[in-house]
């Protein structure tokens, strides 16, 4: 696994095509989360936690924080996505200015400002930022960004984009007070995630073209 991340960090370092989305992080196969969820299913209580130092809403075992869970720090940090012993393993990190996408050794931040991708992390090194990554003067718009859009219905995302679709990894609000974190591929939830409901109730798994599959 860490040669083929090594390998496609390495590809990033040269002039890409824009055709297809780069892999900008290393993600949990689907066979691994599907044991992970597993176990956190059979394993876990749901709990709303509060704290000076922020809240969190998600799963607990054997009193740590570990599962699926949102967190709101004290800071205004908003962390999304996958917990072992109270750290966050996989997921969104968004504060006033950044946001960071991925895991401990492979990730990417974005700057809220610009929408731009700042750095790309591996644990082999930081990959070298050319286009289709970053604007260029011959491009000056990247297809990868990360920002907030929203809707006329009053639904919010916040998360990553390829070629201005929802593709990555994001965070829905819809208007009724339910929040999805999870992964998009071309506009649609694919992938495994969580949805948030307002009552602190979570639901977790894998969905594919915006269903839930249940497994």
């Amino acid at each position: 696994m860490r040669n083929i991340v090594t390998l496609l960090f390495f590809a990033c370092a040269m002039t890409l095509s824009a055709q297809e989305p780069v892999k900008l992080y290393d993600e949990m196969c689907d066979p691994l989360q599907a044991v992970f969820c597993d176990y956190v299913k059979n394993e876990s209580s749901q709990n709303f936690l509060s704290s000076s130092t922020g809240q969190y809403t998600g799963t607990i075992i054997d009193g740590k924080i570990y599962g699926w869970g949102f967190i709101l720090a004290a800071d205004g940090t908003r962390s999304f996505g996958q917990f072992r012993n109270g750290k966050n393993i996989f997921g969104i990190s968004i504060t006033d200015k950044i946001a960071k996408v991925g895991g401990e050794n492979h990730y990417v931040i974005y700057d809220l400002a610009t929408g731009n991708i700042l750095r790309l992390y591996s644990k082999e090194g930081n990959a070298r930022l050319v286009y289709p990554l970053v604007p260029s003067a011959e491009h000056p718009v990247s297809p990868y960004s990360f920002k907030k859009e929203t809707y006329a219905n009053g639904d919010v995302y916040i998360g990553e984009f390829y070629n201005g679709k929802r593709h990555g990894y994001g965070v829905y609000y819809w208007a009724n007070g339910e929040i999805w974190y999870g992964r998009y591929e071309g506009g649609y939830r694919n992938g495994y995630g969580m949805l948030i409901n307002p009552d602190h109730r979570i639901f977790y798994g894998k969905w594919l073209g915006d269903s839930r599959v249940d497994e």
